[in-house]
């Protein structure tokens, strides 16, 4: 189905479908990381929202992320160097910042290839956060979200 502009629009299944996870992530960590642990995730029972998963040929990735941000109950993000070099990845994080209001966390941040200090001296705000590091391990990740699920 498309709509007036030509992008595809959703089906009514769609417009009503709900996530446990978006994965914020930069291309260049998506076959490293942000594919295996949506799948992953996605084998355990829960959903995960991956963009190479949701977005169609046609479709607007602006409209795709927002409606994925807003479906999910938390959202993943991976952080990794070229995560903070992206303006992309940087406004789902501000997207996400928004929705943890009243103290309800939304927010899991996920290390990868990147340590304390680079985070802290790119964005002090980001490494104040407890995170997971993927130096552990994706089983490790993945039981880590599995219980923020909870």
């Amino acid at each position: 189905m498309e709509n007036t502009q030509g992008m595809q629009s959703y089906n009514p299944v769609e417009k009503t479908k709900q996530w446990d996870f978006f994965i914020s992530h930069a291309k260049e960590d998506k076959d490293e990381i942000a594919r295996p642990l949506a799948e992953r995730l996605n084998s355990r029972g829960l959903m995960a929202r991956y963009i190479d998963y949701s977005l169609k040929q046609g479709s607007n990735l602006r409209e795709s992320i927002d409606y994925g941000l807003a479906r999910s109950r938390f959202g993943i993000v991976i952080i990794s160097s070229h995560f903070l070099e992206k303006r992309w990845p940087q406004e789902e994080l501000d997207d996400l910042a928004t929705r943890e209001a009243n103290g309800r966390k939304v927010i899991l941040p996920v290390w990868h290839g990147i340590g304390f200090r680079e985070i802290h001296e790119r964005s002090p705000v980001l490494a104040d956060r407890a995170a997971i590091s993927t130096d552990r391990g994706l089983d490790y990740v993945v039981q880590r979200m599995l219980k923020a699920a909870e």
